[in-house]
């Protein structure tokens, strides 16, 4: 018997297969719990005694999103894959004044620890906790600091790209090199991704940041190597990342990659407002002093410009929840115009030489 194709079949299984794709990767994944915090804690009563089924929420301030779970029968609570922000925690249980904590700091890596003591009261009174004391870090033995976003809009930095702060931290040379490893042992994650080059680990040692530099090391400010320092594959403006994090000894088991730093960068996520930045870093060479030699010989300045210029947007793009959720859009644009110009001096014969008068010791000779 012929065969019958049936085109429009092929085509539906096509999409049902890229939507069920699409929703396993809106899941987070073990290997992306790198650039994820986790909020974990107990809760225990006045006299110290644990407090099961307790009813814990989380608040993220930035989209007004709500995670809730329920204490073990240890009076322990886990909240993981949890992005870098700020939230709001409140416990409540049967029997105890509900309990508030306002602007409970993620961080990208880290495990933040809360543990909560609940009073004897009603529900309708609450108990709003402040965060005065700084946490010590038990979790794991890791040797590194976070920079936030705050402080990467304010620190200067080269290209304006989150790179530049690796060489700040202890024990990194200006070169990359950690704890006496070379630079191509370092290891850049991006979002969970890995964003380590292949070919040397850091986009510096054979081939040019960011996969070729046309200015040759100028948009880097880099002239010798025509590299800014150690950077991953994908570019990381500021105005586009959320946290940057450098760890230098002690990493945990999620890090077995090389033995130099591990560098995690995670890039900002839109939020329940819109907000955006736009920006314009403009150097006229014109605006600058001539060179020595050029005013010995009269030459003028050269005349050109760098410009770096991008823009960042970010918001909600349907206001009602689908599928149990809201949707959030973030972009971010970034690009360097360089209209270059150079001053070259030649050698070139002179009036007389042109009329074949050639002049040595003072004479003229045909």
């Amino acid at each position: 018997m012929p065969s019958v194709r049936l085109p429009w079949l092929s085509l539906a299984a096509t999409l049902a297969i890229t939507i069920c794709l699409l929703c396993c990767a809106a899941v987070p994944g073990s290997s992306q719990t790198t650039t994820l915090g986790t909020i974990s804690g107990t809760i225990t009563d006045s006299s110290n005694a644990v407090v099961p089924d307790a009813t814990v929420t989380i608040k993220d301030t930035a989209t007004g999103e709500l995670r809730t779970l329920s204490s073990n029968g240890a009076g322990r609570y886990v909240f993981a894959n949890v992005s870098p922000g700020n939230y709001d925690l409140t416990v409540v249980k049967v029997g105890f004044a509900k309990v508030s904590i306002p602007g409970q700091v993620v961080e990208i890596g880290q495990v933040s620890t809360r543990n909560i003591t609940l009073k004897v009261g009603s529900q309708s009174e609450t108990i709003e906790v402040a965060d005065t004391s700084v946490e010590l870090q038990t979790q794991n033995a890791t040797i590194g600091n976070i920079v936030t976003g705050i402080s990467l809009q304010s620190l200067p930095s080269i290209s304006r790209d989150t790179s530049t702060f690796l060489t700040l931290q202890p024990g990194i040379t200006p070169n990359g090199n950690v704890a006496g490893t070379l630079l191509d042992q370092n290891t850049f994650q991006l979002d969970g991704g890995n964003n380590t080059s292949d070919m040397d680990g850091s986009m510096s040692n054979y081939t040019p940041t960011y996969a070729g530099d046309p200015t040759g090391g100028v948009a880097s400010q880099s002239y010798a190597s025509g590299a800014g320092g150690p950077t991953g594959v994908m570019p990381t403006p500021i105005d586009s990342v959320e946290e940057f994090k450098v760890s230098t000894a002690g990493q945990g088991a999620d890090f077995n990659s090389s033995s130099g730093a591990q560098v995690q960068v995670i890039t900002k996520r839109g939020t329940s407002q819109w907000h955006g930045t736009a920006y314009e870093y403009y150097l006229d060479n014109n605006l600058n002093a001539n060179t020595w030699q050029n005013n010995y010989t009269g030459t003028p300045n050269s005349n050109y410009h760098y410009s770096r210029f991008g823009i960042a947007i970010g918001g909600p793009i349907i206001p009602k929840k689908v599928l149990g959720g809201n949707t959030y859009v973030f972009a971010n644009y970034q690009g360097f115009r360089w209209p270059n110009a150079t001053t070259i001096e030649r050698a070139v014969p002179s009036e007389a030489m042109r009329l074949g008068l050639l002049q040595s010791m003072g004479k003229f000779s045909t």
